[in-house]
């Protein structure tokens, strides 16, 4: 994500230490460690040692069992937590703090800077909280194929040029690290696949990919539409006691968090539901704060703002916790189980003979709500919404689905028969991408269309602008899912003919999303349940504007009426 803030941050935690701790005497084993005690490399810590406030632990440090954390300890990438550790919310900002004043680099003064938006309107935007916004992105996009802007410590190189984003984003993939922004969601997702690097990242993404193998993704095919009929049927009632009224992205967010949690959790997350959307809406605020360039101050900061943060997420880590243990007590007692947590959790490394750890467990279920809850709610009520103001697209959808026999019910072997299903929702993705912008920041020089470009740039590129791009798509601002159909009637991504690193909503190579294909499934699937059976009227479609944070939400929940179809056979 586009970084653009951490000018608050109060300076590395880590960069503290002194040169001369090297010689700190390692403590007895149950002696408790004084207050602002530097252990140096390699300490190894006995069990029971009590950590105090404000503890520095460099790289490389050994936590045993029973060791306890206080809030204000900084844990380096390369500590070793022991199995059934949950670091606290309070925690992860500590961390989150010292890793963010790990990655500020001095840059040099005498480079020679793309152009990009005037200092006074990049002042004016930092200042006021708006960045990112896509009128600060438009702003900074109008100069091709590269742009630049400056906030606050922050080096941002904008990429509007295919070649130039592919170059980035798969060549460089090696020599790049996730932004300050990305980051500044450790808080809340921790060290998961979205904000972990390498090797943490490579390792977990192999562990969590039999989660998602097209043979799993199928038997979870039939659970999506469990969950899209338990909705019909509620929208039955509602629509019988004459209601017809409903906000449509609250509506799918509903739909998603049941189908994540029958399909990852293997549970019925309704109950949970109150807590995990205020966690996840206090995410999405938290990213728009910390681009702000006071945001790093929220985690430092006891403002009401904060306290509500550390509140929602405490409630989230708690149903995760819970979650998890339940999963484990059920393997234990030998149960056969075919969700996602059930196979994290059995996981091993096939080098180490290692899983998952707790904590390691919840960062990467934590992202995962994230990733399969919020971005394709977003998506399906998109979607929605365009087809309630394209009425002609909507017949030309609805064809396919009448099609359908009416009592049968739909399954991943379905999808390639739903054509056009698919390409409404690839046409939705394209116009409101929830992945909306993604970076990388450079671990080392190099250079970009004639410009030099030093260590510690953040390079971004935006899903949202390139795939509207009038060089690249044809009509691009409108809403024309054919664009996705070839010659023969059959979905083709590639039939609208854009250049590679012009069309990613799932991001790149080694990055791009694991769940892309459970996402799509879920997608479409639920589309075509719904649709076959519903018509959704926008009450207000113009009121209806993007809010651009982690994921690009509809601003105002989309209110919409719904009727039963009438299918003339």
């Amino acid at each position: 994500m586009l970084s653009c803030s951490t000018c608050g941050d109060t300076g590395s935690v880590t960069n503290s230490a002194p040169d001369e701790a090297a010689a700190f005497p390692q403590d007895p084993a149950g002696s408790p460690l004084p207050q602002d005690t530097v252990l140096p490399s390699d300490t190894v810590l006995p069990q029971d040692t009590a950590l105090p406030q404000d503890t520095v632990l460099p790289q490389d440090t050994v936590l045993p069992s029973d060791t306890v954390l206080p809030s204000d300890t900084a844990l380096p990438r390369d500590t070793v937590l022991p199995q059934g550790t949950m670091l606290t919310i309070e925690q992860r900002m500590v961390n989150t703090r010292a890793i963010a004043g790990g990655m500020r680099v001095k840059q040099p003064k005498d480079v020679r800077r793309p152009g990009g938006p005037s200092k006074a309107r990049v002042l004016s935007a930092g200042l006021t909280g708006r960045i990112p916004t896509l009128e600060f992105m438009d702003d900074l996009m109008a100069t091709k194929p590269i742009s630049y802007a400056r906030v606050g410590p922050e080096h941002l190189y904008g990429l509007s040029d295919p070649e130039l984003i592919w170059e980035v984003f798969a060549k460089l993939d090696g020599m790049t690290t996730k932004s300050m922004a990305l980051q500044a969601t450790r808080p809340i997702l921790g060290n998961g696949m979205l904000t972990s690097e390498e090797p943490e990242h490579r390792r977990n993404r192999s562990l969590a990919q039999p989660a998602f193998s097209p043979k799993r993704i199928t038997t979870y095919g039939d659970q999506m539409v469990e969950c899209t009929n338990r909705l019909d049927a509620k929208w039955r009632e509602r629509f019988a006691a004459g209601n017809s009224e409903v906000l449509i992205a609250e509506e799918m967010a509903d739909l998603t968090l049941d189908i994540v949690g029958r399909t990852l959790f293997g549970a019925d997350l309704t109950g949970d539901a109150a807590d995990i959307s205020e966690a996840l809406t206090a995410v999405l605020g938290r990213f728009t704060k910390v681009t702000s360039p006071l945001g790093m101050l929220m985690m430092i900061a006891p403002t009401p703002a904060r306290r509500r943060l550390v509140e929602s997420v405490e409630g989230l880590d708690a149903v995760v916790e819970r979650l998890i243990d339940d999963k484990r007590a059920q393997l234990a007692a030998g149960e056969e189980l075919n969700d996602m947590l059930a196979v994290l959790i059995e996981a091993r490394d096939p080098e180490t003979g290692e899983g998952l750890s707790l904590n390691e467990l919840r960062d990467e279920v934590m992202t995962l709500v994230l990733a399969g809850h919020e971005t394709t709610a977003n998506a399906l009520a998109w979607t929605w919404l365009e087809l309630s103001t394209n009425r002609d697209v909507w017949a030309w959808v609805a064809q396919e689905w009448d099609a359908i026999e009416p009592d049968r019910q739909l399954g991943i072997a379905d999808i390639p028969d739903l054509p056009r299903t698919r390409a409404i929702v690839n046409e939705s993705m394209r116009l409101h991408p929830p992945a909306w912008i993604t970076s990388r920041r450079l671990m080392d020089d190099t250079t970009l269309a004639g410009f030099d470009i030093p260590k510690g740039s953040t390079m971004f590129a935006s899903q949202y602008f390139m795939h509207r791009d009038s060089r690249y798509w044809v009509h691009a601002d409108a809403f024309e899912p054919t664009r996705w159909i070839n010659s023969e009637g059959a979905f083709d991504e590639k039939a609208p003919g854009q250049p590679r690193a012009v069309w990613f909503p799932f991001g790149f190579a080694s990055r791009k999303c694991i769940g892309d294909r459970f996402a799509l499934a879920e997608a479409v699937l639920a589309m075509a349940t719904l649709g076959r059976k519903w018509e959704v009227i926008a009450t207000d479609p113009a009121s209806v504007v993007p809010v651009p944070a982690i994921t690009l939400r509809p601003g105002n929940g989309i209110p919409a009426h719904i009727r039963p179809r009438m299918i003339a056979r």
